[in-house]
């Protein structure tokens, strides 16, 4: 089999090219599935010398490849899914596509550490990256080897010829090349932005996951929970399985399942996620699902799991994942000493503690709706003293809305700029703070300079919160791994 999506279609189906268009044309004009006509761009005519060699460098090639196309984004599938063609490659044995707002990198290091556990071999393709490009593909727990990137951007820019890839479409496309050199049985894929026209989609998925539906990336995707939700549902395909982990999706997510006629799970109807006093949150599928999974073969999953104290994001994730595990258990059987593993699953960035005399809490989150997650996290760890925030976002962040949330929570301040043409400057940012926000000024302005000065300037009792965007966390953590705030 092969990754394409068309190909298998084809097998589920005696009318493929309708079904295609159906699994990506929700809410706008039908995508043709006919040889699609080459956009009107233009490559330097010296491309080829400008192209790196085999000898060439990770960075050189990342270089390269955000300058073939003239838009760093650019939603259509016609271009990158010619060079898939041209690729023909293999097709894992079970490809689940994780898409929504907020969750997916979670979701997807959850899924693998299960299923590593059990001894399947497993490749992961998640984005954006905090420190190296390389940990965007992991293969069997690894991050790719730089050499071994290097090669597959080479095969599919020897592949793609004429035809321009954005940034994102070459990374997703040299993730594929990865997987299928390495004979991966299960490739985990994280959807970049939206899902119906994003370069993931080119792969049919056995298991597509909705995580969450929040409003984000408006510009592009639309600017009600609807809309999104429409955009987040072309990962679906047509009889296929799938698990919506929103507890609350919008119509437009639950429509197109029922349109696709999908083997769904769906948070609140087919499985159920509680918090029982004393003993935290709990999760069970509910009748008759319980039923139908008890007769499963070649496993032991119990009916029920417990999942602790914890707080309701970590919970929500949790709770998004085992629905998968459970569902796609006829095809990859896991037991439950695989599952426990879960529990200890965890991805840097994420709400992620770095324990010491002062607690660092590291965090990507970008949207109103990862930063209450975060103000969850932070209140269930109460300090004695003062919490201090390093903080940055990108222009088209909901600012006040985050900082908000964080009112009465975080007590100072400190902003830091990003190394990115789309982020506020520290003057535009403190000009979007809500009144009555402690605003310190820092010496630096890069992130690790703030956040090694605010460091310096805590004492034991206090705690450093550093989130709001990826280039801000892996600015910090790549600071902190090499010792330069030390």
């Amino acid at each position: 089999m092969e990754w394409l999506s068309e190909t298998n279609f084809g097998k589920r189906s005696p009318k493929p090219l309708q079904l295609w268009d159906l699994s990506l044309s929700f809410g706008q004009t039908l995508i043709s599935s006919s040889p699609t006509r080459l956009l009107d761009f233009r490559p330097p005519a010296d491309r080829f010398s400008m192209r790196p060699n085999t000898g060439s460098s990770l960075d050189e090639w990342t270089t390269y490849i955000q300058s073939i196309h003239f838009r760093s984004i650019d939603l259509s599938l016609d271009r990158p899914r010619r060079v898939l063609h041209r690729m023909r490659l293999p097709r894992p044995s079970t490809v689940i596509v994780v898409g929504g707002t907020n969750g997916k990198g979670t979701t997807v290091r959850l899924l693998e550490t299960v299923y590593r556990s059990a001894g399947y071999s497993v490749g992961c393709y998640t984005s954006p990256h905090l420190v190296s490009y390389t940990e965007r593909v992991r293969l069997n727990d690894e991050d790719v080897k730089a050499a071994a990137l290097c090669r597959a951007f080479s095969a599919v820019d020897m592949a793609r010829q004429e035809i321009p890839l954005t940034y994102f479409e070459f990374g997703t496309l040299a993730a594929f090349k990865l997987m299928a050199d390495s004979n991966i049985q299960v490739a985990i894929l994280e959807v970049g932005m939206g899902g119906r026209l994003d370069a993931v989609n080119l792969m049919s998925a056995d298991l597509a996951v909705i995580t969450s539906v929040e409003l984000d990336h408006q510009a592009w995707l639309g600017t009600t929970r609807e809309r999104i939700g429409a955009e987040k549902a072309g990962i679906f395909r047509y009889q296929s399985k799938a698990v919506v982990a929103d507890p609350n999706p919008p119509k437009s997510v639950k429509e197109r399942l029922k349109q696709l006629r999908c083997d769904a799970l769906i948070s609140g109807e087919d499985y159920t996620l509680k918090s029982e006093p004393g003993s935290g949150w709990s999760w069970a599928p509910s009748t008759p699902r319980a039923d139908d999974w008890a007769l499963k073969k070649g496993t032991d999953l119990p009916q029920s799991w417990i999942l602790g104290s914890c707080s309701a994001v970590r919970a929500a994730n949790l709770s998004g994942a085992l629905a998968c595990l459970y569902h796609l258990s006829d095809r990859l059987v896991v037991k439950q000493k695989h599952v426990n593993a879960i529990f200890s699953a965890a991805l840097p960035g994420r709400r992620e503690r770095i324990d010491g005399a002062i607690p660092i809490w590291l965090d990507v989150a970008h949207n109103p709706h990862a930063v209450a997650g975060l103000r969850d996290e932070l209140t269930v760890e109460p300090v004695t003293g003062v919490t201090r925030a390093v903080f940055a976002m990108l222009a088209d962040k909901d600012v006040e809305a985050c900082v908000e949330l964080l009112q009465g929570v975080v007590d100072e301040w400190s902003l830091c700029s990003l190394e990115d043409d789309r982020a506020l400057s520290i003057a535009a940012l403190e000009a979007r703070m809500p009144r009555g926000c402690v605003v310190r000024h820092s010496a630096g302005v890069k992130p690790w300079e703030v956040f090694s000065e605010v460091i310096s300037n805590s004492k034991p009792g206090d705690r450093v919160v550093a989130f709001g965007s990826f280039y801000l966390v892996g600015d910090i953590l790549e600071s902190l791994r090499t010792g330069v705030t030390s």
